[in-house]
């Protein structure tokens, strides 16, 4: 009897001292694992916390404007008289155009949503539910509010000239012949004198001359097709040798009816959406000078438009929570730009800031 009564305080001991070592290690766990978190401040920061902070999502539009500049031919005054071409541009001109408009977005550290998560020892699993910066557990929060800037680069022609197409010389020896009158023995005599004087040639004769030059293509590229040369190129040859006849005459024509310069500008606006259900103008052009004011006389407005969103349920920021994490599940809108009444392009995008504040648990929690 004696013998079964310890038998049976040994059990009981050996359990108790079971339940009592499964109790020591939860505690060793949760005590191992737990973690705080809170809104951002230098009191609540110690040596074993991190910041981390919410995303917010910044929408680029890039926008590409197009200069075309109209050049007079330094012939277009002969055009019609040489080369019976009518309506050639008599003046210089420029016309400003949108060309594309893109809308991409970046997501970046909201730098007002800031929270420092306090914990005893570093919890392994947060690599695999959050995403830090390659430095480790900071994120970098020197992101700037700047509402709006823009940034541009451009390709352009501006240094067009025209082709110098004289195949001769631009200069002509003119002969002047005056006559002398000198005393013989018997009378007055005229003699005549040549006189030899070098000038350049006039607007209208070196207008001929590309005049000619174009005519002189243009049969010449006849002879080549019917075959009525000395040496007839064929395949590739003649190919090449067509290319450049089209070329030259090309260039011959522009001495005429001018020359179209386009010159491509790329700008890119930055804008960190507040708030849904909005329309703003992202600049203001003119088809005449380009970007402008918003309070020139001629100027259009380009603008950009958020779409309206469904209202969020965030949760209530708590000044300490245990064991969980803050985070944002983005708002999907529809975002657009266009030009006065006119919509260019329109996407949907994911909005962070829109969204609602969620909180979802980071370790077991504590039983």
């Amino acid at each position: 009897m004696q013998k079964f009564v310890y038998q049976l305080i040994k059990r009981i001991l050996q359990g108790c001292g079971i339940v009592v070592a499964l109790v020591w290690v939860a505690s060793c766990v949760s005590v191992k694992n737990e973690t705080a978190v809170a809104p951002y401040s230098p009191a609540v920061m110690n040596n074993s916390a991190l910041v981390y902070g919410l995303p917010q999502t910044r929408l680029y539009f890039e926008v590409e404007l197009v200069k075309t500049r109209i050049k007079k031919g330094p012939y277009a005054e002969y055009a019609a008289r040489m080369l019976g071409l009518q309506d050639v541009p008599m003046k210089d001109s420029e016309r400003w155009q949108l060309g594309y408009v893109h809308i991409y977005d970046k997501a970046e550290v909201d730098n007002k949503q800031l929270y420092a998560l306090s914990f005893r020892n570093y919890p392994q699993i947060l690599d695999k539910l959050m995403r830090f910066t390659k430095e480790g557990l900071i994120l970098d929060v020197s992101a700037d509010n700047i509402l709006m800037n823009s940034q541009t680069f451009g390709k352009n022609n501006e240094d067009f000239h025209f082709m110098n197409t004289a195949i001769t010389t631009t200069v002509v020896e003119k002969v002047d012949t005056f006559y002398k009158t000198i005393l013989t023995d018997t009378a007055f005599v005229r003699i005549p004198v040549l006189q030899r004087k070098v000038m350049g040639k006039t607007a209208e004769e070196q207008a001929r001359e590309a005049a000619n030059q174009i005519f002189g293509i243009r049969q010449g590229r006849i002879d080549i097709i019917t075959g009525n040369t000395d040496h007839n190129p064929d395949g590739n040859a003649m190919k090449l040798v067509l290319e450049a006849l089209d070329n030259q005459e090309e260039q011959l024509l522009s001495l005429f009816i001018g020359a179209k310069v386009e010159s491509r500008y790329v700008h890119t606006y930055s804008v960190l959406p507040e708030k849904a259900d909005i329309s703003d103008p992202l600049f203001y052009f003119s088809d005449k000078t380009g970007i402008v004011s918003g309070n020139s006389a001629d100027a259009t407005k380009v603008w950009y438009r958020i779409g309206k969103a469904n209202a969020p349920a965030s949760v209530h920021v708590e000044h300490q929570a245990a064991n969980i994490v803050y985070y944002r599940i983005p708002q999907v809108v529809e975002v657009s730009a266009g030009v006065a009444g006119s919509t260019l392009v329109g996407k949907q995008k994911s909005i962070y800031q829109l969204g609602n504040l969620v909180s979802f648990p980071l370790l077991p929690q504590k039983k």
